[in-house]
């Protein structure tokens, strides 16, 4: 899906036993599978000067996940592929490099090893990040981990300056993945209910709680944990055998807090699940059994986390969004060819007045979504403190939705083929089926909007304002 760029960028070096590496000028094929989608079309129209690094990603595309995933090909080495993309400079495009005094780091425009790092124009850093999950989903929505910072981003934006350029040099420099831990046995999307506490002893933290079901439990080298700061006799009152209802009320008004834990401290445990879909990267539970860690490891002041998984996650639910939007665009394309193919007596199956329709829905509904993230992330760049979260949660809810039903469709079209494990209509939509429910189930999403609507206030969250490192 390469488009037609305005000028050209130099591609990564391939590694070992990949295809060679393609000019970003060079078109796919004429009626290649990847020839430029709508819906990337509309993208780089508006912002042209993104059309070299969109070539970049589809060019890395090419050479490392050239068909999209199936459940029963093997399982490319997804870590492998990010620290490939590390090299490419195509981790951190995301995130303004800046060295240890907050001024431009002097090896700004360089990825590791020396190689040129991926352009973004300054000012379109969200909407090259969708771009990238975007791209990345129509080939396998596993792949949405190989690109930017991910939630590392947090980090980097909120840490304090040990924090960020330790964070940056792993997951930006090397290429390691960095995971958020929110979510709890007990308490989903209700963030005020979380139990999971760091009780404050001055100069250190003491982590105690269970997370889960996250993702990344094994991969990750970090997480973002989002827990209540409390006093030590708080913690232990929670902790306490027969303990009442009266300090589990006491927690619920305790406002959130943000913190990074390396995965190499002394007593996190790790559990992990087999999940439905999205089998691309574990998934588990985070055990915090008196972990201590240092003060200087929160993001931002304690009482910071809720404004910060605001601000974070209104984009990231786009870029998840965007990825099963990319996946829905390949399914629908797949559909098209395959409808076009197959006979039904005389004529083509896309005669048929009803498949056409249905076909034709399916697209209009995922190309609606795709223009409404891409609006959204456009107005995150201008102004990333006015962002509008019920607007993002909604958008997040609206295109998985969408895309879950042009998969479902896909796989209708292919008949019994497609219900077998060697298309990747499936995977598909066992993969956007666990993207319904990650970074907040599409109920919860919707009715933000709704109480955002039934009071008034589409203004937004303030959110934190950002350390940029």
């Amino acid at each position: 899906m390469t488009p037609p760029p305005t000028g050209s960028a130099p591609a990564a070096s391939a590694p070992p036993g990949s295809a060679p590496a393609r000019s970003a000028r060079e078109l796919p094929p004429a009626g290649g599978p990847y020839a430029p989608s709508p819906e990337l079309r509309a993208v780089l129209a508006r912002h042209p000067t993104l059309a070299d690094f969109a070539a970049r990603v589809t060019d890395f595309l090419d050479r490392h996940l050239p068909e999209p995933g199936t459940e029963e090909a093997p399982r490319p080495p997804w870590l492998d592929l990010r620290r490939h993309a590390a090299r490419a400079g195509l981790t951190g495009f995301d995130v303004a490099a800046r060295d240890s005094d907050g001024n431009p780091g002097a090896v700004a425009g360089r990825a590791p090893g020396g190689g040129p790092c991926a352009a973004v124009p300054a000012g379109l850093e969200r909407v090259a990040q969708g771009l990238a999950m975007y791209l990345a989903g129509r080939r396998d929505c596993d792949a949405r981990e190989v690109f930017s910072s991910g939630h590392g981003a947090m980090a980097l934006r909120y840490g304090p300056p040990s924090v960020a350029l330790a964070v940056r040099d792993r997951v930006v420099g090397r290429g390691e993945l960095a995971g958020v831990a929110s979510s709890e046995p007990h308490s989903g999307s209700d963030l005020r209910g979380l139990r999971t506490v760091a009780a404050d002893h001055g100069d250190h933290l003491v982590l105690s709680g269970t997370k889960g079901l996250v993702s990344r439990v094994e991969e990750a080298v970090g997480f973002v944990v989002f827990c209540k700061v409390v006093a030590p006799e708080l913690a232990a009152a929670l902790t306490a055998e027969g303990a009442d209802a009266g300090p589990r009320a006491m927690l619920r008004e305790v406002p959130l807090s943000a913190l990074w834990l390396p995965m190499d401290a002394p007593g996190v445990r790790t559990q992990t699940a087999a999940p439905l879909g999205l089998r691309g990267w574990s998934l588990g539970h985070l055990h915090l059994d008196g972990v201590r860690v240092e003060r200087d490891l929160l993001l931002g002041a304690p009482g910071d986390g809720r404004r910060i998984f605001d601000a974070h996650f209104a984009g990231w639910r786009l870029m998840m969004a965007l990825v099963c939007l990319g996946a829905a665009g390949a399914a629908i394309d797949e559909a098209m060819a395959r409808t076009r193919r197959r006979s039904v007596g005389r004529s083509s199956l896309a005669s048929i007045p009803s498949v056409a329709s249905r076909l034709g829905t399916a697209a209009a509904e995922v190309q609606a979504a795709t223009a409404w993230c891409f609006s959204l992330l456009e107005g995150l760049d201008r102004d990333a403190e006015g962002v509008d979260v019920a607007a993002c949660s909604a958008a997040k809810a609206l295109a998985t939705d969408a895309s879950y039903r042009a998969v479902d469709l896909g796989l209708q079209l292919h008949g019994s083929d497609g219900y077998t494990c060697h298309t990747p209509m499936e995977k598909r939509l066992r993969d956007i089926r666990g993207l319904r429910i990650a970074d907040g189930p599409n109920d919860v999403l919707y009715s933000v909007l709704a109480h955002s609507l039934l009071e008034g206030a589409r203004a937004g969250v303030r959110v934190v304002r950002q350390r940029r490192v």
